[in-house]
């Protein structure tokens, strides 16, 4: 590979994980839209969100262990490929029932996508600059999050709602020509004939790993608390703080440019020093602003201000977390970074869910159970990353 291509190689990465940030994301605007389009129910179209989430879990837990045993390259193109046909039928869709099949399967091409890009990471790097690339992967990512609802939004009011899909096809296309001729095709102990045995023994193998599952749940705990956010913010900010749509777009975008901040600065650290302390720095933020998430909750009235600090201040690290969390174990099983890349994002995606749904039935019109889930994800994550320190000085 000369060196021009490689230095669109990091890029192409980053590309491949905006899958699922976009296809999510620049969806979002048009929900109303559709509905109506369609003569469904608005719950019905909501479902389909929630059936984009479920199979790019499942997808993740698929393609991850699956690459492992026939290289990433080939499933990488078959998971684009299929992220392409299903956005077309998403497009050409003329019932909310159809949608929600085709939204389903365009997940699972765009799970191939996310969990491949970063398993390429660790074939193509080393730990430290590994680390350091998973970093700027995530900035796209939250990049992309900023601006895909501006875009679907823009669509929607120029081009009718399908031409979202349509654009999601042509973003995959573009990724299906870069992958193509840009990535390499790693070698790796790839197996003839995989059989349920051998796809099984991955996960086994893995799961048995020291600390991976601490690791694991140190990210997924960590996301959970930034997607009960994401789940309640809005009420809160615009019915509880009576503030506008406006002002609260504002200060949601102020969490995405935190996060790239504190990633940038991860990067430093994980290139300046070591992964276990940019990790360790990490989620030392992260109990920091937990611990003034656990005094808010005791407050009659919740101070809009130290509201914005505390929750930025948790949501910033999330980034740093997930990216160190999954190179320390690309170090510890390299030969299965699929199946440990897929493990760790689609237990992220599983929890967040779930997380987020408990936060929406919990709410009552104040941030209460709000910080009381981030308060109790942010305990969580900062005990189960604790214990994977006091287990190596043992």
């Amino acid at each position: 590979m000369s060196s021009a291509l490689s230095k669109l190689t990091i890029p192409l990465l980053g590309y491949l994980v905006a899958f699922g940030p976009l296809s999510i994301d620049m969806y979002l605007p048009s929900l109303p839209t559709i509905a109506n389009n369609l003569g469904t129910s608005d719950q019905l179209i909501q479902t389909t969100i929630t059936v984009f989430l479920l199979g790019m879990a499942i997808g993740m837990l698929i393609f991850g262990p699956l690459s492992d045993m026939l290289g990433r390259k080939r499933l990488l193109l078959i998971g684009i490929g299929f992220y392409f046909f299903s956005s077309i039928g998403c497009a050409m869709a003329s019932t909310g029932e159809n949608l929600i099949l085709f939204r389903f399967l365009q997940s699972l091409g765009g799970a191939a996508a996310a969990v491949l890009g970063r398993a390429l990471v660790r074939d193509l790097y080393e730990l430290k600059r590994a680390a350091n690339i998973l970093s700027h992967m995530h900035i796209i990512s939250m990049m992309v999050m900023l601006i895909s609802p501006i875009l679907g939004a823009y669509i929607v009011s120029y081009f009718e709602w399908r031409w979202i899909f349509y654009f999601l096809a042509l973003f995959s296309m573009v990724a299906f020509i870069g992958s193509a001729l840009l990535l390499p095709d790693v070698k790796q102990n790839m197996i003839a004939k995989p059989s349920a045995s051998h796809y099984c023994k991955n996960y086994i193998e893995c799961l048995r790993a020291p600390l991976l599952i601490q690791y694991v749940l140190t990210n997924a705990f960590s996301f959970a608390g930034m997607f009960a956010f994401i789940a309640t913010s809005a009420f809160v900010y615009i019915e509880h703080f009576q503030l506008s749509e406006t002002y609260y777009a504002v200060l949601f975008s102020a969490n995405i440019f935190a996060i790239i901040i504190a990633t940038l600065l991860n990067s430093y650290l994980s290139k300046r020093y070591s992964v276990s302390a940019a990790l360790s720095t990490a989620v030392a933020i992260s109990f920091a602003a937990t611990l003034i998430i656990w005094g808010m909750i005791g407050f009659n009235k919740t101070p809009l201000a130290l509201f914005v600090v505390a929750t930025m201040l948790y949501i910033s690290v999330t980034g740093a977390i997930g990216a160190n969390s999954l190179a320390t174990l690309f170090a510890q099983l390299p030969e299965k970074a699929g199946t440990v890349s897929g493990l760790l994002v689609a237990t992220q995606f599983a929890m967040g869910s779930f997380i987020s749904y408990v936060a929406s039935l919990l709410f009552d019109g104040t941030p209460a159970s709000l910080l009381i889930m981030m308060a109790c994800c942010g305990t969580l994550c900062s005990i189960l990353y604790l214990s994977t320190r006091i287990n190596k000085v043992i």
